[in-house]
């Protein structure tokens, strides 16, 4: 299995004209086992949008999981140098991922996620 942690962007991507993010990373990684980082979920609250709250409930069958204190960017590039997979349209994120060689799912064509290695 591919532990893949999404970014707050992609839980709200549905709600930009984008697919549903559970199914779009599982069709880009099949083993994937989708869990939630906590500092996202308080992320989304944050936002308070409706957008947002939708995006929260997507997420209540979902195995949440406290990883540490800290900002969301700093979490998830732990959680990439450890080895999981964060997907994420980021720039910004994406290239602190990849400066630790983290892998990344981006999402490529507007309607699917693309695994991005470190490397490219």
């Amino acid at each position: 299995m591919t532990l893949v942690f999404p970014d707050t962007n992609i839980l709200l991507w549905p709600f930009a004209g984008g697919p549903d993010f559970r199914e779009a990373i599982v069709e880009a990684l099949p083993d994937a086992d989708i869990r939630i980082v906590t500092c996202v979920l308080d992320e989304l609250e944050i936002l308070g949008t409706p957008d947002a709250k939708s995006a929260s409930e997507l997420c209540e069958n979902l195995s949440v999981i406290n990883l540490g204190l800290g900002d969301v960017d700093s979490v998830l590039v732990e959680a990439a140098r450890r080895g999981a997979v964060v997907a994420t349209n980021d720039r910004e994120l994406i290239e602190r991922i990849h400066t630790c060689g983290g892998k990344v799912l981006r999402p490529r064509g507007g309607h699917k996620l693309e695994l991005q290695p470190a490397n490219e």
